[in-house]
């Protein structure tokens, strides 16, 4: 048989077979097959009393028992006391009588309760070492069992000293405390409850004949029909194929403003059905769904290790044996100086104190709290480890288009040969642009929306790079497009739009022209616009003491515009390769760099620097490229993250340093005699909650950074007179 590892209750191990059944966490080492999986004793008794399925008798009976431990506890006490006062007096055949009705008295009580309270430790010790684990649990149980028999042999010689109240005490504080600490981390990954709860349990399933049932939501398959009534939560993702709605996809597209859904358009689980009626055919299975997807991404995240806790299981793997030793050693000397009993008691208090449990919790439970805020905030992160890495940061490279711009052109204005022209050549770009799917087009039909697009072309052609041209029966060929392609036409720029373009907000912006009969008659100027959020996330970014600079791959002339607009360097006519040696360059020169896009056309940047930060991730969480996937474009998030990280990992080197110092403290206390079993119980429960309380305090961070609390219709809307160049 496999020799078992070292370890403490609920360390992590790399294998990962379960997670617990009361609290969701991760269980480590190779578990029993059908068997419930618990990650302490303390969930096992936990799950028993607050179970949310099963016998609500056998709810009761649990709660019973734990109220019946607690009450012959007090009852042990009491006896234990008497006993004590009357040791003092004069043996009489009368006291002798009373002092075996007190043992055995205070024998009868305490043995329900190290029945009771004794099973789940002894269960999760078995289990432990089933994994392979040797667990603290089997020292504590250990002690508890020989001040017990050490009693039960005093009390049936009629002599010696009883420890009943040491038993029972510290079954009651232990078991209480490690309820507590398992409400604690239910709480931690209640986060994932709240994701869950986004989608109904039942749906109900259009049937062939129109009729329609309910299913539980688990049991869809790909290709039915449900429907979805007004106010109700889309159940999983699907394809509209009935109906029309208002949809709000705020959680995964950070836009408060709802969507239209009509025949034929997407939807996703978890949004909701402000109003109107839909039948849906299902797309996706609910874990393959997009909020599936995310549930999956935040446990996976939940499992991988960062520096803190590798650091904790190395510290861990040596704490057994150590623990051991010591309290052997601490045993052997105590019994030669006063006694086996004295010996007996100063070690149990030794172990007690020495419970590796706020050790165990202080790096985990630190990362999976700050984990879930950051998740029900729509900013996801891979793994703990890069929660970590990114509160290392000394750099960020932003990239522009898409990341700090909207990513979408927009027109500022047409520019005329001849004012007189102006209806004329409106009318005829948007019956040219109507007829186009490029982004320029988009832009410049989204410009002349109100402008009627009935058609008098009878032909129009797409030149992919150049342009648009159609026949038009009164003007002849029309063409829309690049300069260049106008110059393929033979088509003149006048004098006029030469004088308005050779200004300098023109010179460096993209232009579309439009033009017939020999001549330019208009040019639309499009713009990029940036994000209302921008200026203020750089400047939040900059307050946190972060080295920035904007990558691009626009002309210098347009960079030039955008660094004086935001007041950051700006690195310009960057292809993908000068975007990564970039970053390879400020990692050597500055520290440790963020990168920040879109996760398409800059996965490389992403790849290559020590953190990647994709926006826009919404339904897709899975980019491979991104450490962190914010769901929404919002860029306020990006410097609240950065924050949180800050200090989670602040509040990771608090439990640290705490439970180290505390629990080493308490072992020198302990092993000189000073510190009786009860109260190192006490203590150790004290140590576990004050982690537990410091960690819990990561849920509470806020996600609204400096530069934040202005509405987006407050801030000035900056409109950088740039290009589309990525």
């Amino acid at each position: 048989m496999k020799s078992p590892r070292v370890d403490t209750a609920a360390v992590p191990h790399d294998s990962v077979t379960d997670t617990c059944d009361y609290c969701g966490l991760p269980v480590y080492g190779v578990g029993v097959p059908g068997q419930p999986a618990y990650c302490c004793f303390g969930c096992r008794f936990a799950a028993e009393v607050t179970q949310s399925s099963g016998d609500t008798a056998a709810q009761r009976w649990t709660a019973l028992t734990l109220g019946l431990s607690v009450f012959c506890t007090m009852n042990v006490v009491m006896l234990t006391m008497a006993l004590w006062s009357y040791a003092a007096i004069p043996a009489t055949a009368f006291e002798f009588a009373l002092g075996d009705f007190l043992r055995y008295g205070a024998m009868l009580f305490s043995t329900p309760v190290l029945l009771v309270l004794g099973r789940p430790l002894m269960a999760s010790a078995i289990e432990q070492f089933r994994r392979g684990i040797w667990s603290t649990d089997l020292l504590l149980l250990t002690g508890v069992v020989a001040a017990y028999v050490v009693s039960v042999v005093s009390t049936v010689r009629g002599s010696g000293h009883v420890y009943y109240e040491v038993s029972c005490v510290i079954l009651v504080l232990v078991t209480l405390g490690r309820w507590l600490e398992a409400s604690g981390r239910l709480q931690v990954t209640a986060a994932l409850e709240q994701l869950e709860r986004l989608v109904p349990e039942t749906v109900r399933v259009v049937l062939l004949d129109g009729s329609i049932t309910t299913q539980p939501r688990s049991q869809v398959l790909m290709g039915q029909l449900l429907r979805v009534g007004a106010g109700e939560r889309i159940p999983v993702d699907g394809c509209v194929i009935r109906g029309r709605a208002v949809v709000d996809e705020q959680f995964f597209t950070g836009e408060s403003a709802p969507v239209e859904k009509q025949l034929g358009d997407r939807v996703l689980g978890g949004t909701l059905n402000l109003d109107g009626d839909l039948v849906i055919s299902v797309a996706a299975l609910p874990s393959a769904g997009a909020l599936g997807r995310l549930i999956e991404a935040v446990r996976t995240a939940r499992l991988a290790k960062g520096h803190f806790q590798n650091l904790a299981d190395r510290w861990s793997q040596w704490f057994f044996p150590i623990i051991s030793i010591f309290a052997g050693l601490t045993f052997g000397v105590h019994t030669w100086l006063g006694g086996w009993e004295t010996g007996l008691l100063t070690a149990l208090s030794v172990v007690l104190i020495a419970c590796p449990c706020a050790l165990a919790l202080a790096t985990p439970l630190a990362v999976w709290a700050a984990l879930a805020n950051a998740a029900t905030k729509g900013v996801l992160f891979r793994s703990g480890a890069a929660l970590e890495r990114l509160a290392t940061i000394r750099a960020i490279r932003w990239d522009k288009t898409g990341t700090l711009t909207t990513g979408a052109p927009e027109v500022r204005s047409l520019l005329c040969e001849q004012e007189s022209e102006r209806a004329g050549i409106e009318q005829l770009a948007a019956a040219l642009v109507s007829a186009s799917t490029h982004t320029f087009s988009r832009a410049v039909g989204e410009y002349l929306g109100a402008i009627p697009t009935e058609s008098t072309f009878t032909e129009v052609q797409t030149v992919a790079g150049r342009g648009l041209v159609g026949q038009d029966a009164n003007s002849g060929a029309v063409r829309l497009g690049s300069r260049r392609w106008m110059a393929d036409g033979q088509l003149s720029i006048g004098p006029r739009l030469e004088s308005l373009l050779s200004h300098p907000e023109n010179a460096v912006a993209s232009l579309v022209f439009v033009g017939w009969n020999g001549c330019v008659r208009g040019v639309f100027v499009l713009q990029e616009t940036l994000r209302p959020e921008a200026a203020a996330t750089l400047q939040d970014c900059h307050a946190l003491d972060i080295d920035q600079a904007i990558l691009t791959g626009d002309r210098s002339a347009r960079a030039a515009i955008l660094q004086q607009e935001l007041q950051i360097r700006v690195l310009s006519e960057l292809l993908p390769e000068g975007k990564l040696a970039e970053i390879r360059s400020v990692r050597e020169t500055v520290g440790p760099v963020a990168m920040v896009g879109d996760g398409l056309n800059d996965a490389p940047a992403l790849a290559a620097a020590d953190i990647g930060i994709a926006l826009g991730c919404g339904a897709d969480v899975t980019r491979d490229s991104a450490d962190v996937c914010l769901l929404s474009n919002d860029l306020r998030q990006i410097p609240w993250s950065l924050h949180l990280a800050k200090v989670t990992v602040r509040t990771i080197r608090q439990n640290l340093a705490w439970s180290f110092g505390y629990n080493s403290l308490g072992v020198i206390v302990a092993a000189v005699g000073w510190l009786h079993p009860a109260l190192a119980a006490i203590l150790m429960v004290v140590s576990s909650l004050m982690v537990l309380g410091n960690s819990l305090k990561l849920r509470g961070e806020s996600n609204t950074p400096r530069g934040a609390s202005l509405d987006a219709a407050e801030q000035p809307v900056l409109k950088s007179q740039l290009g589309t160049a990525a």
